[in-house]
């Protein structure tokens, strides 16, 4: 799950408005679960980050000495430990050999930011730093919650300045930080860039900082040269539309009208991501995003929203990563669908695995491994689905199938495995009494519905080579 959707969670927890739609979205897929399933709480923050949504002029007055260019290289990034889970450890040998070593550092009220390495493609800036200090970092969060989440909280956010411009992140927050100990933190922070960054550009580096950062102005300068870095890049601007009709559960009749526009799609060794843009209609709040991805060879592509920023006046984005493309793919394909959202459950034994049923587009638990305080699901995806970073949702049973009450109080996270397209699912129950944990037996998930259109009549395919 990314720093966005934790925020989103915990905004949610406390009081602020929900996004028109959300509620009927949420109440269809809590229909679909047994009468005593309660979702698990996702990742919650207590602070939103003050840099989204600002729109405010910045002045990048002329440096007395031009920064020396960092060159995107081949080298270490200690970012990664043996000891410590990463969203991105499949990409350490890619980030390794695409990334520039900057190794700059600022100290205020007694806590030193530093950054250690930036890796840069025509998707993404990612920014490896290090928070340190004598006395124990103040962590965001409570106890109860995971220690990793709390890592990203605690993190610095960042703005990138470029050539003098603020880049367009396309609204994407994206943390991962772990702590070393109490008084050191290591992380990632990725900006997703609407735009392609030249070969060689300026770079200010700024943040809101952490609990005890705030207070300072903390900025980084320096020269990016990204021109060793391989990306499959094409910008075709292609205008499509899609446009269909259904009828919802209550017999209700529906229209779509969209006029998305494809505006990039990537492929590097680091990352590959499809931009969309659509000029939103009235009445409308997000662009369309029903789309699944299908290479040259006819293989379904793992993809899952990456960022999405609105506009009522000028053009909405939306950013898909995906997986499973490389610099010989030909073509990939976008397909638009339609489908109720709707999901059932799967129910099964733990010696049953791998579970499943007849869906021709869903998921396979795979491997199901259960600790005193914590459960990790490991899902294979089939067929087309759509968005994998929302899949995976599950909860722990007993032998007769019944649901356990500490489901109720757990904290749920997932993130799609880089390397092999599964998603990872992590069920947190700290709180989980002995004797209740030593009844889980069975497991049940969610599954969407087998009722997904794929129109392939309005789908679009985009040449790479």
């Amino acid at each position: 799950m990314t720093f966005d959707e934790k925020l989103k969670a915990r905004a949610g927890q406390e009081g602020n408005p929900i996004p028109e739609g959300f509620d009927s979205r949420m109440d269809a897929l809590l229909d679909t679960l047994p009468a005593e399933v309660q979702p698990a709480k996702k990742r919650r923050a207590p602070r939103l980050a003050v840099c989204i949504g600002i729109a405010a002029a910045m002045v990048v007055g002329a440096a007395a000495a031009a920064p020396a260019i960092l060159k995107i290289a081949q080298g270490a990034v200690n970012y990664f430990q043996s000891d410590q889970e990463s969203v991105y450890a499949p990409l350490q040998t890619e980030y390794e050999r695409f990334n520039a070593a900057v190794g700059m550092h600022q100290t205020v009220d007694g806590v030193t930011l530093s950054i250690d390495n930036i890796a840069v493609d025509d998707s993404y800036m990612s920014i490896f730093f290090t928070v340190s200090s004598e006395t124990p970092l103040e962590q965001v969060g409570t106890e109860s919650e995971p220690e990793s989440w709390r890592a990203e909280w605690t993190a610095p956010v960042f703005r990138a300045i470029v050539n003098g411009m603020e880049l367009d992140t396309i609204g994407k927050i994206d943390n991962e930080a772990y702590f070393v100990d109490d008084c050191t933190l290591k992380g990632i922070h990725r900006l997703a860039s609407k735009e392609i960054l030249p070969d060689q550009f300026d770079l200010l580096l700024c943040t809101d900082g952490t609990s005890r950062l705030t207070e300072g102005d903390v900025r980084f300068e320096m020269s990016i040269d990204k021109s060793t870095v391989d990306c499959l890049t094409v910008e075709p601007a292609l205008d499509f539309t899609v446009d269909y009709t259904g009828t919802y559960e209550d017999g209700r009749a529906y229209s779509v009208h969209r006029t998305p526009r494809v505006e990039r799609i990537s492929i590097s060794p680091l990352s590959s991501t499809l931009i969309l843009s659509e000029q939103m209609a009235s009445g409308d709040v997000f662009p369309f995003d029903a789309f699944v991805l299908r290479d040259d060879k006819g293989n379904y592509l793992t993809s899952f929203v990456s960022g999405t920023s609105t506009s009522g006046y000028d053009r909405s984005f939306h950013v898909i990563e995906f997986l499973g493309a490389d610099e010989g793919t030909k073509s990939v394909t976008l397909i638009p669908f339609k489908s109720s959202f709707s999901v059932h459950t799967v129910t099964g034994p733990l010696d049953a695995l791998p579970l499943t049923d007849g869906c021709e587009n869903g998921l396979t638990l795979e491997r199901l491994e259960v600790g005193d305080d914590k459960a990790v699901a490991t899902f294979s995806p089939r067929g087309a689905l759509w968005d994998a970073s929302t899949a995976g949702s599950f909860s722990l049973t007993d032998k007769g199938g019944n649901y356990l009450p500490f489901n109720k109080f757990a904290y749920f996270d997932s993130h799609v495995d880089r390397e092999t397209g599964k998603i990872i699912a992590t069920l947190y129950y700290p709180d989980a009494a002995a004797e209740d944990v030593a009844k889980i037996a069975g497991v049940q998930f969610s599954q969407p519905n087998d009722d997904m259109v794929l129109l392939e009549d309005q789908a679009v395919t985009i040449d790479l080579q």
